[in-house]
């Protein structure tokens, strides 16, 4: 089992050290995105203090494209009045309106990483192979596991490392063990980065085995007809306007705070204050050029199954568990950069060593001969 488990680690390993090791540092890179935003375009620290109400005037005094799409309410993780547009374009807008930044798709290095963290800068077929490798990582971790778990009693040295430096003798063995020991230490931080990665990209079917197997609600769904006709009866004569809109929810409501705005389709996307995921998961849809509600889907009314599901996102950029969690997540990041080159150069260090014995024991051949 752990001769099989070796060489699968080894040649997977192998095979998708160039794809890991540009994924993980775009990823932990990305982890400080918002920082890096601003030192991009220093131009956005005067907007990061933007207000809910101040988004609000802004959407309606006009100032905003008419190809904007929704518009993102500030929030810790998007702290600007921040507009996406039908091109796929990111317009930041100061807290008078003022257009600040027009970033377009490939227009700057953040976005490259984005794409290629995304989808490899191949949109559909570059997600799905980001899938694909992303479940071969997981494979690489349990094989992994397996190659390295002692036999009998834990010891200091199943988790020793040898410091040495390239070219000296030692240094073969500082290159497996560091590979070994930061792949066991920070093993469970791995793999919620790469499993919340991975589920993602295939979150249907991760969210239906959820579903499956956590069925439960932690309270009997709430039937929300009474609740919209009522409103809708006090709200007839209102006008559609999204300031009204948002009172409206606020008073009905009232524990729901905006995290976007769906210009297009008279829709806000909500967040209840437990809710992990940053962008949250509930919806109040409008009957169209109305302040009339039409429709509510809430955090609150998923099975246990999907709130799980949900908490992945969060996970994945580390936006819970405070300073701690994020910084093991930072740290991860970059142990998986030096695993992945500690691995491959281990084998090169190895193939190279091989090689010169190769040599000398055919010259040593020649002579006897």
């Amino acid at each position: 089992m752990k001769k099989f488990s070796m060489m699968i680690h080894k040649w997977l390993g192998l095979a998708l050290s160039l794809w890991l090791l540009l994924v993980t540092i775009t990823g932990t890179v990305l982890l400080y995105k918002n920082d890096l935003l601003v030192l991009t375009y220093p131009q956005l620290e005067q907007s990061q203090k933007a207000t809910q109400q101040q988004a609000i005037d802004i959407m309606q005094s006009g100032a905003m494209s008419e190809e904007s799409r929704y518009v993102f309410v500030p929030t810790e993780l998007h702290p600007w009045v921040e507009a996406i547009e039908a091109s796929g374009d990111r317009a930041y807008y100061s807290t008078e309106g003022e257009l600040l930044v027009q970033r377009s798709k490939y227009g700057d290095w953040i976005s490259w990483f984005v794409e290629f963290h995304h989808h490899l800068l191949l949109n559909d077929i570059g997600e799905e192979l980001q899938g694909i490798f992303g479940l071969l990582t997981l494979l690489i971790f349990i094989t992994g596991l397996i190659k390295w778990w002692p036999k009998g009693k834990w010891q200091k040295r199943d988790l020793g490392v040898t410091f040495s430096r390239p070219g000296k003798k030692r240094w073969g063995q500082t290159l497996w063990q560091s590979h070994r020991t930061l792949g066991v230490v920070l093993l469970v931080p791995m793999l919620i980065l790469v499993v919340t990665g991975t589920a993602m990209i295939y979150s249907q079917a991760f969210n239906q085995a959820l579903n499956t197997t956590f069925p439960q609600h932690h309270r009997e769904p709430v039937d929300y007809t009474s609740m919209i006709e009522e409103q809708n009866q006090a709200s007839k004569d209102l006008p559609a306007d999204w300031a009204t809109r948002l009172q409206q929810v606020s008073t009905v409501l009232p524990e729901l705070r905006p995290v976007m705005v769906y210009l297009n389709s008279d829709k806000l996307r909500m967040k209840q204050p437990e809710e992990w995921h940053p962008n949250g998961r509930s919806y109040v849809s409008f009957h169209p050029n109305t302040s009339q509600i039409s429709e509510v889907t809430n955090y609150r009314d998923q099975t246990l199954g999907t709130k799980i599901s949900q908490t992945f996102y969060a996970l994945h950029i580390a936006e819970v568990g405070g300073l701690t969690y994020f910084t093991i997540a930072v740290i991860s990041g970059i142990a998986m950069v030096w695993i992945t080159v500690s691995g491959f150069w281990f084998w090169f260090w190895l193939w190279c060593r091989n090689k010169k014995k190769h040599a000398k024991n055919k010259a040593s051949q020649k002579e006897k001969k």
